[in-house]
């Protein structure tokens, strides 16, 4: 049976290997804007910011920002568009469809 073979220029999305050139690129992005990843878990990564830690947490191409500041986290929102894609879809506020997970957040408790 006829068989083709292609090579691509591109990462084709869905296949193991373009999953790893994004994490390889987003780990790279995040190093370079001053993020540390913590040793115990590569999908999270942790800076500091005026004195306060800003938390990512990341699976794949889902990204959640934790910071006491809403303004950084709108830079740095902003900062992921200007790598990534303008057409980001961001959530912003008490609850969240984060990784199959609604989480809630009120009277400083977190719910799922």
């Amino acid at each position: 049976e006829p068989m083709l073979y292609v090579t691509l220029q591109k990462a084709l999305y869905g296949c193991l290997r373009s999953a790893l050139l994004f994490y390889l690129k987003l780990v790279a992005d995040l190093e370079g804007e001053g993020f540390r990843l913590n040793p115990y878990n590569p999908c999270v990564a942790n800076k500091m910011v005026d004195g306060a830690q800003m938390t990512l947490t990341f699976h794949v191409d889902d990204i959640k920002i934790s910071d006491v500041n809403p303004a950084e986290v709108i830079r740095h929102i902003n900062w992921f568009k200007s790598i990534y894609d303008t057409n980001v879809r961001v959530s912003r506020g008490t609850t969240h469809d984060y990784l199959g997970m609604m989480l809630s957040y009120s009277n400083r408790q977190v719910r799922i």
